[in-house]
């Protein structure tokens, strides 16, 4: 095939991804394909909009999709396939892709199931502990935001999002890093997988500054804040805790104290007396002792467990680099891939036929001249080596984020300054941001050119930009 090009319909309806790609049959039909269908949970009216979006793709697609791809599960990639069920019933889809992390029957795969529904489950109940406590409202509500991507806004689980797109009666393949994607019937396109990664060392790394434009990631267990859940309701013991510093018969229950119950030592009992109950200690300001108090300080580690949740959930992003044979140019969809993700790509090779050459993943990163920028322009999701090493000259890159609702929701720097910055200089102002007020008020002009490899662009306002890429 000669003159091979790509559309890309990348919707602009918030926080979230969706995007709809066209790619040429032997015969020169659309072969359709799908990358995610989600909305931030915090989205005023997200459900109204992924139903608007998904009537459009019927629209588009005549009612038949050829592959849908599910890039990991977070609702702000799933959830329309919960928001807009009734109008994807009426869809046919030949293909569900996922990672290998989504595959039930990967015993990996099921380790990362679990530990992501324990997780979520205690932090539920931390949530719902802190909810009390003026002190920690404000943290709160930071796990509530987080926990939005394991829960939609009225309860419903992201899992089950992804089970709806998994269908009962679909081809679902999980594709491994350094394989190619099967597409028989698009002979002009490849694609390679790079990640997920299956070290469970890079899938926890988060974050690196000195692989960002701007720390390692703390690990913490889910265990310790269990079971801290279950001795505050008095359903287990100390004893039965093996989380616990500290044997149950090591120290003294301040509530027994307060009752009266005192230690036999007479030294141990007059430090009591003379630092928290006697009337000195009461009366005196200066011998305050509250301060001392560490009743819900170990609610502070379900932040760094909510915050760890988000980042390795994001590690299991599959991720793609679409290939034109014919220009060698590539297409890069990094879902919500992080650091770990991105490092990972280092080691990833894919092994060359009669008919197709060996690659490395550096190979296909310096011939990249579309970028799908990671989960919505934060620093950590760039890695600034992958980015600087593609094709600059050709460079066309796309975020799908909405600034104002990330600043609502708490998440600082999304999209991160500097990244955007760099994004704008190195594809020549061709950085499309999908909140950008050109794209939502049909007043003002287009300010994207076409240039490199992007050969049109049009627009339909507050719902998408079409990219024809080659």
């Amino acid at each position: 095939m000669t003159g091979v090009s790509v559309d890309i319909r990348c919707y602009c309806h918030g926080l979230g991804d969706c995007m709809l790609l066209s790619l040429p049959k032997a015969d020169g039909s659309p072969f359709w394909m799908l990358i995610d269908c989600g909305i931030h949970s915090s989205a005023k009216g997200g459900a109204d909009k992924m139903r608007d979006v998904v009537a459009d793709i019927a629209k588009r697609t005549k009612g038949h999709i050829d592959v849908i791809v599910g890039t990991h599960e977070h609702w702000d990639h799933l959830s329309g396939f919960i928001q807009a069920a009734e109008a994807f019933d009426r869809i046919t889809v030949g293909e569900v892709w996922f990672s290998w992390a989504e595959n039930p029957a990967d015993p990996d795969a099921r380790k990362l199931d679990k530990y992501k529904a324990d997780a979520a489950m205690a932090l539920a109940g931390a949530a719902l502990q802190m909810a009390g406590v003026k002190e920690l409202e404000e943290r709160a509500k930071g796990i509530e935001t987080l926990l939005g991507f394991q829960f939609g806004a009225k309860g419903e689980k992201v899992r089950d999002a992804r089970e709806r797109l998994r269908g009962v009666d679909r081809m679902v393949r999980h594709l491994e890093p350094g394989t190619l994607a099967p597409l028989d019937a698009v002979p002009g396109i490849r694609v390679y997988v790079l990640g997920p990664p299956r070290d469970p060392k890079l899938l926890g790394t988060e974050d690196i500054l000195s692989e960002t434009y701007a720390l390692g990631g703390r690990s913490i267990s889910v265990e310790p804040l269990s079971n801290a859940l279950e001795l505050n309701a008095a359903t287990l013991r100390i004893d039965d805790d093996p989380a616990a510093p500290f044997d149950g018969t090591i120290g003294l229950p301040f509530a027994d104290l307060a009752r009266g119950k005192w230690p036999d030592d007479p030294d141990t009992a007059q430090f009591f007396w003379n630092s928290y109950f006697g009337p000195e200690a009461r009366n005196n300001a200066e011998l305050d002792q509250s301060w001392r108090r560490i009743d819900n300080d170990w609610l502070a580690n379900s932040v760094d467990l909510a915050l760890q949740l988000d980042s390795r959930t994001n590690n299991t992003s599959l991720v793609l680099a679409l290939e034109i044979v014919e220009t060698g140019r590539v297409l890069l969809f990094a879902a919500d891939a992080q650091v770990g993700n991105w490092m990972s790509w280092s080691n990833v090779k894919f092994r060359g036929t009669k008919d197709r050459p060996a690659r490395r993943a550096d190979d296909l990163l310096r011939r990249t001249v579309f970028y799908k920028v990671g989960h919505h322009g934060s620093r950590n999701a760039t890695r600034t080596a992958a980015l600087e090493m593609m094709d600059h000259s050709a460079l066309v890159a796309f975020s799908p984020t909405d600034e104002s609702l990330a600043g609502k929701v708490g998440w600082k720097d999304f999209p991160a300054p500097k990244t955007s910055a760099r994004l704008r200089e190195v594809t020549s102002g061709r950085f499309i941001q999908s909140d950008a007020p050109w794209i939502h008020d049909a007043r003002l002009p287009m300010p994207i050119k076409p240039g490199g490899a992007l050969r049109a662009i049009t627009v339909k306002h507050g719902l998408y930009v079409d990219l024809t890429l080659a």
